[in-house]
């Protein structure tokens, strides 16, 4: 699709400007996280809390019910323990003696407090697992992170915040969006320390050995609060870029943050209408955000977050393109309507083209549907993503998307060698079913390395009994990028009611795992996870 390039308004804050934007900033975020629970009066720390006028219990009954009929659900219900392990167990098979290290996880664990249960997928208590190979064993710890807002619940008994799909009785209220951060997406270790991610909060720093939570992490006094995104790219320099928003007002937040865990730059760009972009990408130049036609519409009724967002196919999806050294200059190119949760990767050609490749959908029902509908306990099939490549011509403004996978098949999860984070890639590592041999229980079934140059790629299919989850590529020391090494991921095995990891040879997934490790007990399912070597 051929497009002009328009310029979008941008504004980047000087130092002396810096705590004016701050209180700006913060403002629109209370202001946006407000609206989880319908505009509830912002309260003080010391708000006496009303006790619950009613709670609906048919949720969580509705669910325990479907778990007994369908075992595929087992991966939705809520950790039966606050801490996991240390549990310490063996391989089977050929565990490779060269890999060694520590695979972070983080999801959404504690899905009920009390008779309550939450209406999204999403909006669950972040639980941490910590899974360390070497040697030919796999030693297991997992703990729900000690947020605010479980701390609290958990004392009060019942729940107490509004979520992103979820407004419980007689809400409390608030004065940061941090009261309402679950840290239930992703993990990031950079600069020796390791933090829980959320969407729309700040990150929760965690003891990297025992995930006891240390407490709410600030980069600097004047962006205390401010949203940080869960997926933050590191280029191979250990510098760090990442984004957030505040809906209400119509701001995109950008960060960047040097090796040494430093703040060297924040800075605002207006966006009007505002969406919930999930994830971007970046190049050794630019910072790429595409927003899809998922406008946030504010309303008078009372509307958790996510329903306050309504699709519009007819509109464009914009594409952002800002110049990593200077955040006030922004390019917007357009694509047509779609939703994208997940990016592989993206770099620049140096003839000012950006080539980027992600998991495409055509619109966000996944969101709205199948992960509303699981929480009662109904499987409904969703609109798979497609993974497709793009190029941005900054030159004329043309912007062009191609399909790397026949109709049929899908992917997510895409993740890379992240040795070439901003840099020219071939190989995608991603959960896919292919060519319409989907699973019974609705899942993607299969891990796979594509090409995107080609198109081509492996894969190996989980049997359905076993509910795959994301997958990471890791290097073998000393080799070259994008070439040997394994791929290793967890899966619930909802059969034995066992939690698994699998290690898999990089070259030759299509054989199946060469090593396997399964511990005595099941996990909720995750979401995403960084591996440490």
């Amino acid at each position: 699709m051929s497009v002009t390039s328009k310029t979008q308004p941008a504004t980047q804050p000087s130092h002396g400007e810096a705590r004016l934007a701050r209180r700006d900033l913060l403002k629109g975020g209370i202001a946006t996280m407000a609206g989880l629970a319908g505009g509830p009066a912002l309260a003080s720390a010391a708000t006496q809390l009303a006790p619950p006028s009613s709670v609906d219990v048919s949720r969580k009954a509705r669910f325990a019910k479907a778990l007994a009929d369908n075992p595929y659900l087992l991966g939705y219900a809520s950790a039966d323990q606050e801490v996991f392990g240390p549990t310490t167990v063996a391989f089977t098979g050929k565990f490779p003696k060269e890999l060694s290290g520590v695979l972070f996880r983080n999801g959404a664990g504690g899905h009920e407090i009390g008779d309550y249960r939450y209406e999204h997928w999403f909006d669950g208590d972040g639980m941490l697992q910590r899974y360390s190979i070497g040697e030919g064993k796999l030693q297991h710890r997992g703990r729900f992170v000690a947020t605010r807002k479980r701390t609290k619940e958990q004392a009060a008994g019942r729940a107490l915040y509004p979520g992103f799909d979820s407004i419980p009785p007689d809400p409390a209220g608030m004065t940061s969006p941090d009261d309402v951060n679950p840290a239930n997406i992703s993990v990031l270790n950079h600069h020796g320390k390791l933090f829980a991610l959320w969407e729309a909060g700040s990150p929760y720093e965690i003891d990297p050995d025992t995930l006891e939570t240390r407490g709410i992490h600030s980069f600097s006094e004047e962006t205390q609060g401010v949203p940080f995104s869960a997926h933050p790219r590191v280029d191979p320099d250990g510098n760090l870029w990442n984004f957030g928003y505040f809906s209400s007002a119509n701001l995109l937040i950008l960060w960047h943050i040097g090796p040494d865990g430093s703040l060297k730059k924040a800075g605002t760009v207006k966006v009007a209408p505002m969406s919930m972009p999930h994830d971007f990408v970046v190049t050794q130049n630019h910072i790429v955000i595409l927003i899809p036609p998922l406008n946030h519409e504010s309303s008078s009724e009372p509307k958790p977050f996510l329903a306050q967002h309504v699709w519009h196919p007819e509109q464009a999806t914009r594409a952002l393109v800002i110049d990593k050294n200077d955040f006030s200059s922004v390019k917007t190119l357009e694509l047509p309507a779609q939703w994208v949760f997940h990016y592989g990767n993206g770099y620049d050609n140096g003839k000012g083209v950006i080539t980027f490749d992600a998991a495409r959908a055509d619109d966000p029902s996944v969101m709205f549907d199948q992960f509303r509908e699981i929480m009662v306990g109904n499987v409904i099939p969703d609109i798979p993503a497609r993974h497709c490549r793009y190029e941005l011509n900054l030159n004329t403004g043309k912007a062009t998307e191609t399909y790397l996978l026949p109709a049929g098949s899908s992917t997510e999860f895409p993740t890379i060698d992240p040795r070439l984070s901003g840099l020219k890639h071939s190989q995608v590592t991603c959960l896919a079913y292919a060519g319409g041999d989907r699973s019974s229980n609705g899942h993607l079934n299969s891990v796979a390395r594509l090409n995107i140059d080609s198109g081509d790629w492996q894969r190996y299919r989980y049997p359905d009994h076993e509910l795959p989850e994301e997958h990471l590529f890791v290097a073998a020391p000393g080799s070259e990028p994008d070439s040997k090494g394994w791929v290793i991921g967890s899966f619930l095995d909802v059969r034995s009611k066992q939690t698994g990891l699998n290690v898999f040879n990089a070259q030759a997934i299509a054989d199946g795992p060469i090593a396997q490790a399964r511990l005595p007990y099941a996990l909720p399912l995750g979401l995403h996870g960084k591996f440490v070597a």
